[in-house]
């Protein structure tokens, strides 16, 4: 099992202070891999980094980091790369939720935030992440697409999330063509609906979108947070060198049907 060790290596995670980037921020370290966690809320984070830290036995570093702001990534690999001294491995996992309005209702702004944090945000961290790579001969990157950007879900919020998704997928498949030659691989993971805090506090307000959600997915059951991490480790891991612009769909079966 060795080629899923990632001793030495140095990752860096968005979107970790909770949820599925926490839960790729741990099973990254777990697997021996030095961690920078980032996200806005760096008081959240730091608590992060702790636990993380506290329970894998790996170094884990807090670095506040706003996605839409190039200004900000620049800075956040730069300390990086000051501190490690390299980046091996990008996942990025940012990004904002559905909007609840339906298509005909979305307003220019929020379709705009989405937008800008998924898809610009995905596209700015493999531009400055990528310079590193590329300067130190090669890398792994990981980008966040969803089950949603590949069918319509049947939920009433759609629109600007489920593109981005989409967006995603089609910019790692580019990517990965355009750096094979510098020895990058880019890769992509579609989670379908997994028992996040968020999402547990969202369904025990809305128990017939679970119960119903349910009924499309032919496992009958949601993800768990620790099982999309061992992907994560997987794709960053020696054992996926020959796998590249590939998207691995994580979603129970959802869209089998």
């Amino acid at each position: 099992m060795g080629n899923f060790e990632l001793n030495g290596k140095t990752a860096v995670v968005t979107g970790a202070g909770q949820g599925l980037g926490k839960a790729f921020a741990r099973a990254l370290a777990e697997a021996g891999a030095e961690v920078f966690v980032m996200a806005r809320n760096i008081e959240r984070l730091k608590k992060t980094a702790e636990e993380l830290a506290a329970a894998t036995g790996s170094r884990v570093y807090a670095q506040a980091l706003d996605i839409t702001s190039e200004e900000s990534i620049e800075k956040a690999c730069r300390s990086v790369v000051e501190k490690s001294g390299k980046i091996d491995i990008l996942i990025n996992n940012a990004a904002l939720g559905r909007s609840d309005a339906e298509l005909q209702n979305e307003t220019l702004e929020t379709w705009n935030q989405i937008m800008n944090t998924n898809l610009t945000g995905t596209f700015l961290m493999m531009k400055h992440v990528g310079k590193v790579m590329i300067e130190q001969g090669g890398g792994k990157i990981i980008n966040l697409a969803s089950m949603t950007g590949m069918v319509a879900v049947r939920n009433p919020s759609v629109g600007a999330y489920d593109v981005s998704k989409a967006g995603i997928a089609c910019l790692t498949r580019i990517m990965a063509g355009a750096w094979s030659r510098y020895h990058i691989t880019v890769n992509s993971i579609s989670p379908g609906y997994y028992m996040t805090d968020i999402n547990r506090a969202y369904v025990k307000d809305h128990p017939e979108f679970y119960e119903d959600s349910l009924k499309q997915i032919p496992l009958q059951k949601w993800g768990k947070e620790e099982d999309i991490g061992n992907i994560a480790v997987f794709l960053a891991s020696s054992a996926s060198d020959y796998m590249t612009g590939a998207n691995i769909v994580t979603d129970g079966g959802y869209t089998v049907w």
